[in-house]
């Protein structure tokens, strides 16, 4: 977006900012989001607005609505009523939930109030979000982009499904080396390779959103809000005025993971990458980490489940597989609260609370309870009580130190 002419002072950007520096990047204080020999370093003149510990669904919240305070008071979004606003999100999700790297999940009746004060704020002519997670058509279903809105949401994934990390191994060489990762996402790579053709002018956001339906063929791309918006050319939301063309870069093609594999996918690559007795057997441990906190969070929600559904086995099995959408979204955010607060933490690097990238996908255990309450008999405030005792047994018997 610099390159394309839009100035610093129209960008807001939030990010953990964890991986450039990082001591298993191969190239430190760089960043690639593509393979090749001639991949440009994405990092280069990236300057956080805000990074670290104080990226939160708060800081999200009152960044995109304008609200100052003195913990956040370098930049919030000051746009008016003649301004086209982008967003792009990307991070994990589930459903009715998206996660930032540190504090509570953001929440879809969050979001959705969020949108709404932005809009009765006047804060923009039209607005279009991009959002990459899994479930993330979960976060739009229903009145969150109420017609007349003037907004319009695309996302990677259907309310229903994961999304899927790209470029990962054996695809993830960059300049002769393995980088040992994904090095993005796949509808975010395909926006943005698109984008990076630089056809602002002529290409429209709909002929995008097509090309990147297209490319990304793991997941079902989804469309929410004003779709008339769609009709607009790029060039009203991603670049500054009279700029053409910044990077012609060629489609490459790649490796997809399920975001939810990514963790055991890389742990077991980096075993079979391992010549010596010691370091095999090092790295088979860390692979067997991965599986076994994948055990422990299904046994989680599994146990909530049971708990809500007392001995009625064939309910526990419908609470625990059934899709059901949310309705009461008020429930829903209870119990995902909870989990926050009481599950234990398996991904200490970040205060993640009882979320991780892995068990996000059972917050539709949570959304089944909340719908189901009323053929269980219990109100929202005993399924909170529910969730809070199976967190707190699971973190006083399960494992505890294990990154996921």
């Amino acid at each position: 977006m610099l390159r394309s002419g839009i100035p610093a002072s129209n960008i807001i950007l939030m990010m953990q900012d964890d991986v450039a520096h990082s001591e298993e990047n191969k190239f430190p204080g760089r960043l690639y989001n593509r393979p090749g020999s001639d991949t440009p370093d994405v990092y280069a003149d990236c300057r956080p607005d805000y990074k670290g510990n104080v990226v939160t669904a708060k800081l999200f919240l009152d960044v995109i609505t304008g609200k100052e305070s003195a913990d956040h008071a370098s930049k919030v979004l000051k746009s008016g009523p003649n301004d086209h606003v982008f967003i792009n999100f990307i991070d994990h999700g589930g459903p009715g939930s998206i996660a930032f790297p540190n504090g509570p999940l953001l929440h879809k009746t969050q979001l959705a109030a969020a949108l709404n004060t932005m809009k009765e704020g006047n804060m923009f002519k039209e607005l279009v979000f991009y959002m990459e997670a899994c479930e993330s058509g979960s976060m739009f279903i229903g009145d969150v982009l109420p017609a007349g809105s003037s907004m319009y949401a695309v996302t990677a994934a259907n309310a229903k499904e994961s999304s899927w990390g790209y470029y990962c191994h054996p695809d993830d060489r960059v300049m002769g080396q393995s980088m040992g990762t994904c090095l993005g996402d796949l509808f975010s790579i395909a926006w943005m390779e698109d984008s990076d053709k630089g056809s602002f002018a002529a290409e429209t956001i709909g002929a995008q959103v097509k090309l990147v339906t297209k490319r990304t063929n793991k997941s079902h791309v989804t469309q929410f809000g004003e779709k008339s918006i769609a009709d607009e050319a790029i060039g009203k939301f991603e670049v500054g005025s009279g700029v053409g063309a910044t990077d012609q870069s060629r489609e490459r093609a790649g490796s997809a993971v399920d975001v939810r594999d990514i963790p055991k996918h890389l742990a077991y690559v980096k075993w079979q990458a391992q010549t010596d007795d010691a370091s095999k057997a090092a790295a088979w441990r860390e692979y067997k980490d991965v599986l076994e906190a994948r055990e422990a969070d299904e046994l989680v929600f599994s146990g909530i489940a049971a708990a809500a559904c007392g001995s009625d086995e064939a309910c526990a099995q419908v609470a625990g597989s059934s899709k059901r959408d949310i309705v009461d979204g008020e429930c829903h955010k209870g119990l995902v609260d909870a989990v926050y607060e009481s599950c234990p933490c398996r991904r200490p690097d970040h205060d993640s609370g009882g979320w991780n990238a892995f068990n996000m996908q059972f917050s539709q255990v949570l959304v089944n309870l909340c719908e189901m309450k009323g053929e269980l008999g219990r109100s929202a405030a005993e399924l909170e009580d529910i969730v809070r005792a199976q967190c707190q047994g699971s973190a006083s018997s399960g494992p505890s130190t294990i990154v996921v």
